[in-house]
This record gives C-alpha cells, sequence and structure tokens, in this order.
C-alpha cells in the first residue's frame, strides 16, 4: 500500500523570500592590543546612555581597577570630540586626581546637569581617566581609559498619532479610506500640514505612491486638548501590481516630534480578483482513501499572525472535487480557528472593541473520498475575499 502527501500554500499575490549568508569580517587587531607601553585599566561601564530633558539632571557611577602590580596615576576629566557642541561644564566628577594602588579598585560618581535654556538634541562626551592615546587616522584623540557618554536632550511630545503604519491588502481599480487620529494633548493649538511623502530606497516590487492616487482631508490646526481627524483617500490604479508604499508628513509643529515620528507609512498590498479557480491535477491508482483539506488565511508552517486591520474575517473559499466521471459531492469537515487577545496587543484607538479582540479568523474544509475512482482528478479552488489559502491532498 503506497501513502504520499502534498502540501500546498498558495498566495494570491505571490512570495519572493531569500536567504543571504553574511561572513564576518576578520578581526583586525590595533597598536592598543600589542603595545607594552600603555596602560590598560578595566573601566565598567565603557559606554553610557542618558536621556534628560532641559533643567533635568542624573548621576551614576563608574567603576575602574588596576590589573597591574604597580600603581597608577589617575587623572579624571571631562574631553569633548571635535564634533560635539556640548559644553564639559554638563558634567561633574566626583573625584580629582588621585593613586590607584596595584591590584586596587576605586569607583568615581560621574552627574550630568543638562542646562535649562540646552537646544534638544544629541551630545556626547569622553570621560577620561589616563592620557594613554593611541594612534588613529583620524585628528581626534582615542583615549585607552575613558568612558563614553551620550546625552539625549529631548522634549516630551504632545502630540499621538494612531496609527502610525497602514498596511493593508487591497484590489486594483479600487478606492479606500484611512482615518488617522491625531490627538493634542497639551494646552496650546499645533499647525497641522500633511503632504506626501515617499521613501529613498529601491525595490524591485515596490511602486510608489502619488499625488493622482492620494486626496487628504484634515484640519490646519489641533485644538488644545482634543483629537482630530486626518482621512486619507486613496484610489489604487486598475493598472497597479505588487505594493504600493509612500508616507504622510502630517506637518505637525511639535518641538517634541522627531521628523520620522510625524510621519504615517503606507504599505499597500495589490492584488486581483480572480476570475478562475485554483487547480490542482493529481492522479489516483488503486487508492483506498483521499483526503484534501484546503485553509484559509495563514500556513501553519508560516509563523506570523496578521492584524485585524489587514486580513478580513469573513475570508473564504468554495472547493470542488471533480472525478474522471464528474464532480463527486462531499460533506466536508469545517474547523474554524481564531486567534484572540484581552486586549493588551490592541492600540488606544480600538478600546471601544472591548476585553476580548479576535487578531485572526481562519477555516479550513476537509474532504475524505473512500475508495476513489482510478484516473486523473481535478480540485477546484475559488477564493473568496482570500489572498493566500492553504491545501493538502492525501492519497492512501
Amino acid at each position: 500500500m503506497r501513502k504520499w502527501i502534498l502540501v500546498l500554500t498558495v498566495l494570491a499575490l505571490g512570495v519572493a523570500s531569500a536567504q543571504t549568508l553574511v561572513k564576518p569580517l576578520p578581526y583586525s587587531k590595533t597598536p592598543l592590543y600589542h603595545s607594552k607601553n600603555v596602560t590598560k585599566l578595566f573601566i565598567e561601564p565603557r559606554y553610557k546612555y542618558v536621556r534628560l530633558k532641559a533643567g533635568e539632571s542624573t548621576s551614576f557611577s563608574v567603576k575602574i581597577k588596576n590589573p597591574y602590580d604597580r600603581d597608577v596615576k589617575i587623572d579624571p576629566r571631562v574631553v569633548v570630540p571635535p564634533y560635539s557642541v556640548m559644553d564639559p561644564s554638563w558634567v561633574r566628577i566626583d573625584r580629582g586626581k588621585f593613586v590607584l594602588k596595584a591590584k586596587g579598585e576605586a569607583t568615581v560618581t560621574v552627574t550630568v546637569s543638562v542646562p535649562k535654556d540646552a537646544e534638544k538634541g544629541f551630545y556626547s562626551c569622553e570621560v577620561v581617566f589616563t592620557n594613554d592615546t593611541y594612534p588613529t587616522p583620524y585628528p581626534k584623540e582615542e583615549f585607552v581609559n575613558s568612558l563614553h557618554l551620550s546625552i539625549n536632550v529631548w522634549i516630551p511630545p504632545s502630540v499621538k498619532i494612531y496609527p502610525t503604519s497602514i498596511f493593508k491588502y487591497v484590489e486594483a481599480g479600487r478606492s479606500y479610506v484611512f482615518n488617522v487620529t491625531v490627538e493634542n494633548t497639551a494646552s496650546k493649538p499645533f499647525k497641522l500640514n500633511p503632504k506626501l511623502g515617499r521613501g529613498e530606497y529601491y525595490a524591485p516590487d515596490v511602486s510608489y505612491l502619488t499625488e493622482n492616487m492620494v486626496r487628504i482631508e484634515a484640519p490646519s490646526t489641533i485644538p488644545p486638548n482634543s483629537k482630530v481627524t486626518v482621512r486619507i483617500h486613496v484610489h489604487v490604479p486598475a493598472t497597479a501590481k505588487g505594493t504600493l508604499r509612500g508616507y504622510v508628513d502630517l506637518g505637525i509643529n511639535d518641538p517634541g516630534l522627531e521628523d520620522w515620528a510625524k510621519r504615517v507609512s503606507i504599505n499597500l498590498v495589490v492584488f486581483e480578483r480572480p476570475t478562475e479557480p485554483f487547480v490542482k491535477v493529481i492522479r489516483i491508482e488503486n487508492a483506498s482513501s483521499l483526503r484534501v483539506k484546503v485553509s484559509t488565511g495563514l500556513s501553519p508552517y508560516l509563523p506570523l499572525v496578521p492584524s485585524s486591520s489587514s486580513v478580513p474575517k469573513n475570508a473564504d473559499v468554495s472547493v470542488r472535487l471533480i472525478s474522471p466521471h464528474g464532480e463527486v459531492k462531499v460533506r466536508p469537515k469545517i474547523l474554524e480557528r481564531m486567534v484572540v487577545t484581552l486586549g493588551a496587543m490592541g492600540p488606544p484607538w480600538e478600546r471601544a472593541e472591548g476585553l476580548y479582540k479576535v487578531v485572526s479568523v481562519s477555516k479550513s474544509y476537509t474532504y475524505v473520498v473512500e475508495n476513489p475512482e482510478n484516473g486523473v482528478w481535478r480540485i477546484e479552488i475559488m477564493p473568496k475575499n482570500c489572498f493566500m489559502f492553504n491545501v493538502e491532498v492525501e492519497i492512501e
């Protein structure tokens, strides 16, 4: 008795995947690692990132360990590199010059204080503990025993935008409206001036949204402590294929928002509604049973859970089994599968749905034919509002 199983995953759009093997570059030693004239201490941490508002301050400890059998002179100080505009007075070290005994350890406290009039942005400096340096091809000195300090001076944003990303399967030739909520939590108004933009990169299966495809409706200001809606109207050309991509820069003058945070990205995957069914032809010889299973939604072999906004809950398929002498009517076993969350994954604008949120819905139909007729069989599958379906054929 022979038994074989055929498994197919069918996408209405087509999928391309690739794996790239990246070979790591060989490690190259610098003079630092083999020089006998350089004192190398253990510094922990070597890198510190702090995020502060103008007028705030914070402190942290730095451990220094001497691995040598001799004393080492420590001279803590702040060095600002040429590319940084930070004032060294922002950083204070609680200890001056001292001697670190052989095999000894010491701890210094570094305090960062950002002035009230500091501009928003990124600043950097080095907290240096000895004069040891190593050569570089750049004019900037590289200190062996130092801590690199990165300071992010930020302003809390007053405007919230949701969603910030729109992903949807769309049909060629149809129009869609996407609503974006913009909330102002401040006591002052902000300007709103949305415009369509596009990325700078190239992808072979990507086209970009143009002005004649997109129309944006939005007020010119966001009043204090209020919400407004930005409506993005998109018409998908009848000739569109692949992915339509772009973004809407809302043009909000909130100084707390970075430029990238003022954008709503748009990714629309175009599909064509089929007029003919998908057909799988099989040959049966002396089989005891034929089992066909067709599932909507995702293949169980693809570890991806789509969002409810991108995949319709009413996806379905129509299946026909045609033997050498005509269609065989079989009542299928139906299994409906849902992924439900308790709302933790849901964004704020969907809280009205309640505690339980259905993330995805899929159905499967299993047909079993006992003692199938010998010869060529056809399995015809017509998707209904379905962008992907899985087909399993088992002949025993």
